[in-house]
């Protein structure tokens, strides 16, 4: 890939736009000719015996001479759409971008094409002989064989740098709409790449120059005879209007209930214009005689009889999406380049026929005629700077997976944890399972009524076990999403990308759980009552070895239960044998009839206490078992977008 740093060129109908930018930095500058301006007007003045002016000195210069000097000069605009058609045109585009060039050599001004990778841009819809008109204009002005890239790649790579958009959207289907001076360009991209262009070569900001010189002549009577007689109305429409045009369409974007006024000394003044007078005037409008004399090459009945501007734009946009087969859901974004998008009435229509609410969203920068020019001047840097954005994505990933992703992880789930450990034990078996245990205690009963009651309160309190789980998990699965984006947004943003939009799906199965943790409650109880059930059977050895005329033997052999009831349960004991038999004992465990001394001894604080650290530990076991689809899913999602991303910057390094 070549090294040289790269010359843009948006050679424009009303103005042309030049950038610069350095091989390997996506830093693209606009080049300032001196008069603090963004671009250059396509204008050139010839002048007898004298070299021309271009740009805005060729506009003051016409603009002060007398009626005498102006016999000797010849004002040149508008000629890039009739490029190819018109000889007169394409010379004086070739003289105009020659002299641009000599104006900037005498400014010592860095922009030399030789040194330079010389890039132009070129609407999608220009046919072959445009493109080569194009070229060799170019050639012959002095600006070497450049390379052309459709304008409309220009303005999608101008706002994926300035982070107006992700990669990946960039290369979902986008409609670039170009409303200049000359020209109305729509473009349907794909990849970042061209698929469908359409427009018309007529419909431009020139036909607004003429509503606008119309309107002041209307204002103004005899004017156009003054003009007549002064030809001074090129300069009026071409240049007076056109101020006066873009002065109306940025205060009406400021309000359009505002009633302004703009004077176009010295030849008059606009008074009172309202966007309803507007409006009026673009819906019946009829190109002026002067205003079809200046244009070349055009058939005169393309321009006959009374036009509707605003539907003419309608037209042209809907008709190409008709014919391309182009459905607006098609569509995820639409982005306004050129000057004639300032006007209001084009975000509205594309709104209307492209709505926001099928998922199109409008992009447009603050200076949207300079997108174009700068967007292809960083497309080689930014092929460059992509690609080694995606190799360091892919080096990075593993351990951003395990010093970011995986702490917030395990913090969130600590955290979930916690809260619902705590109220599981607060509510539920503070609540709900020791009342049942303190009642055993006080009065006593049988085992086997006891576990019964216990799997009865906890299938009642599944809904409110329930409830709980509803409540925390989203709370924990949307927490860390959000903090999850935060941290790849600003991981993107060191790269200089921006976090594609695309749905964290993390998703954990609500109703399993509920029914998991229901089930995990029982044993839960169930291991409480297995300590009763074993504390009760070392009683019941220790009391048969007592019986049986045991030396202490027996108690040591059933283990530190069996120490522990010691001789104090040995009374105990001798009553239940007493009342039910030996064998009894033995095979009705459960089904013994307690009294309360003896349950309260055998479900003494302890046990409880110590039950109730068992299940504390049982929920946080099968809380973590539950949580770990979620952490082994939220790592193959940054992993799967991150995959996602490194191609989507593949494909646009392949551009």
């Amino acid at each position: 890939m070549t090294k040289l740093s790269v010359l843009s060129v948006d050679f424009g109908t009303t103005k042309t736009y030049f950038s610069k930018c350095p091989a390997d930095d996506p830093s693209p500058v606009s080049i300032d000719f001196g008069d603090g301006r963004d671009g250059v007007p396509s204008a050139i003045l010839y002048r007898k015996g004298k070299d021309p002016l271009v740009g805005q000195t060729a506009l003051d210069e016409y603009g002060e001479a007398s009626q005498g000097e102006r016999k000797t000069m010849k004002l040149m605009v508008n000629f890039k759409p009739d490029l190819g058609r018109s000889p007169e045109a394409g010379k004086a585009a070739e003289n105009f971008l020659s002299c641009v060039l000599a104006d900037a050599r005498k400014q010592n001004l860095d922009m030399e094409p030789s040194a330079r990778q010389v890039l132009f841009g070129v609407p999608s819809e220009a046919d072959e002989e445009y493109r080569t008109a194009l070229k060799d204009t170019s050639r012959r002005a002095g600006y070497g064989l450049p390379a052309l890239v459709d304008e409309p790649k220009g303005a999608l790579l101008f706002h994926l740098q300035q982070r107006d958009i992700s990669v990946d959207r960039a290369l979902e289907g986008v409609l670039v709409a170009d409303f200049g001076g000359g020209t109305c360009d729509f473009a349907f991209l794909e990849g970042g790449e061209v698929l469908h262009s359409w427009g018309d070569m007529l419909l431009g900001g020139r036909l607004f120059d003429d509503l606008f010189f119309q309107w002041l002549l209307d204002q103004n009577p005899g004017l156009g005879e003054r003009l007549r007689q002064s030809g001074d109305a090129y300069f009026v429409l071409s240049h007076l209007c056109r101020e006066a045009k873009e002065f109306f369409s940025r205060s009406m974007a400021r309000d359009r209930t505002a009633s302004v006024s703009k004077v176009c000394a010295p030849w008059g003044k606009l008074t009172d214009l309202t966007w309803e007078k507007f409006v009026e005037r673009g819906r019946a409008y009829t190109p002026s005689s002067y205003f079809r004399s200046m244009l070349h090459g055009v058939p005169r009945d393309e321009l006959e009889g009374t036009l509707d501007l605003f539907e003419w734009f309608r037209r042209t946009l809907t008709g190409g999406l008709t014919e391309k087969s182009i459905a607006p859901g098609q569509i995820a974004l639409v982005i306004l380049a050129g000057g004639s998008s300032l006007w209001p009435f084009v975000a509205d229509i594309l709104n209307e026929e492209i709505p926001a609410g099928k998922g199109a969203s409008i992009v447009r920068s603050d200076r949207p005629y300079a997108v174009i020019s700068m967007g292809i001047a960083l497309l080689p840097a930014l092929k460059k700077k992509f690609a080694r954005t995606r190799r360091r994505l892919k080096e990075e990933l593993p351990a951003f997976l395990e010093e970011e992703i995986d702490p917030i992880l395990e913090r969130r789930c600590e955290t979930v944890k916690k809260k619902f450990v705590s109220w599981a034990i607060a509510s539920y078996f503070t609540g709900e399972i020791r009342p049942l245990l303190e009642d055993f205690r006080k009065n006593g009963g049988t085992l086997s009524s006891l576990r019964s009651t216990l799997k009865a309160r906890i299938n009642a309190g599944e809904p409110l076990l329930r409830a709980n789980l509803e409540k925390n998990l989203p709370l924990l699965l949307s927490g860390l999403r959000e903090e999850t984006k935060e941290l790849m947004s600003r991981w993107f943003a060191a790269h200089g990308i921006v976090l594609p939009a695309k749905e964290f799906a993390l998703t954990l199965e609500m109703n399993s759980t509920v029914t998991i943790l229901s089930r995990l409650k029982t044993p839960g109880v169930d291991d409480l009552l297995d300590v009763v059930t074993r504390v009760l059977g070392g009683i019941i050895t220790a009391g048969t070895a007592l019986l049986c005329g045991g030396t202490g033997t027996a108690l040591i052999a059933a283990g530190p239960v069996g120490l522990a009831v010691g001789g104090v349960l040995g009374l105990a004991i001798s009553w239940l044998i007493a009342r039910y038999g030996k064998e009894k004992v033995k095979s009705m465990t459960e089904e013994i009839e307690l009294p309360a001394w003896i349950a309260s001894f055998l479900l003494d604080e302890g046990r409880i206490r110590t039950a109730e650290k068992e299940l504390k530990t049982a929920l946080e076991n099968h809380l973590e078992a539950r949580l770990c689809p979620v952490r082994q899913e939220l790592e193959e999602h940054v992993r799967s977008l991150v995959l996602d991303e490194m191609a989507a910057l593949s494909e646009v390094s392949g551009f």
